[in-house]
């Protein structure tokens, strides 16, 4: 998360859904005269109050007229942009041998590949709750699902299944998590190096900014786009831009 943003986690009266918003510094004094948030998933709407031992969260029908009419209309953070990943630089960087970290290949058996004919998003997502919204995001395209919280699972679930997207956060290492070893642009790296060619799609909490995306690394890694999390509409930005990818929407 950026050190200028505060984390807020909400769960929703109506529906049960949980999920998590990061607000910039300076849209704080907005935020403790009140401002209007609604789920994610059932659009029920809620009165979020920044006081001085974090935020009150109250459904916005049980509030009086007046708090109502305090509220502000716009819910969070402005929605970031989906911003497409750098076009291919000219000449294409040849692939590269396989690192030691990974003594076998990462293809899954042939036997794996038939028994699945479904399209197969790896969610790689150190975050439960990010994990859970992705997971809800993917689940309700259709497509198979596989969630791990580290890189080192990753690796083993490729050994051994077909995928055909990943959705993998950017800053994957964890110190209280011995397996989390590699970053999100560490494991597509390795990706490439063992010879799959697989599209990916990545998820970072931070402020998307053009130095990051326009870089043409991301293009030998086979990034389709990059979604920021922390506001409202991520889950749906994500959404359409999964089936954008597996051609579905």
């Amino acid at each position: 998360m950026s050190p200028n943003k505060e984390s807020i986690e909400i769960s929703c009266a109506d529906c049960g859904t949980r999920f998590r918003l990061w607000v910039p510094f300076e849209m704080l004094r907005e935020w403790e005269k009140g401002v209007r948030i609604s789920c994610i998933k059932c659009g029920a709407e809620h009165f979020v109050r920044k006081g001085l031992d974090g935020f009150d969260i109250s459904r916005l029908k049980e509030l009086t007229v007046e708090d109502r009419q305090a509220a502000a209309p716009v819910a969070a953070p402005r929605p970031a942009k989906t911003v497409q990943a750098a076009p291919p630089p000219p000449p294409p960087k040849p692939v590269q041998v396989p690192q030691t970290e990974i003594p076998e290949p990462l293809a899954p058996p042939a036997a794996a590949v038939a028994a699945e004919s479904r399209d197969t998003v790896l969610v790689v997502e150190d975050d439960r709750l990010a994990r859970e919204m992705v997971e809800g995001t993917v689940k309700d395209l259709g497509f198979r699902l596989i969630s791990v919280k580290n890189a080192t699972e990753a690796i083993k679930i490729l050994r051994k299944e077909r995928v055909t997207l990943i959705v993998a956060d950017l800053y994957l290492k964890n110190p209280a998590d011995p397996e989390s070893l590699l970053d999100g642009e560490e494991l597509l790296k390795k990706i490439v190096d063992s010879g799959l060619s697989i599209p990916a799609i990545i998820t970072t909490g931070k402020d998307i900014i053009d130095d990051l995306v326009l870089d043409p690394k991301w293009f030998d890694f086979n990034v389709k786009g990059f979604i920021q999390k922390g506001n409202p509409f991520w889950a749906d930005e994500l959404k359409l831009k999964v089936k954008e990818i597996l051609y579905k929407g």
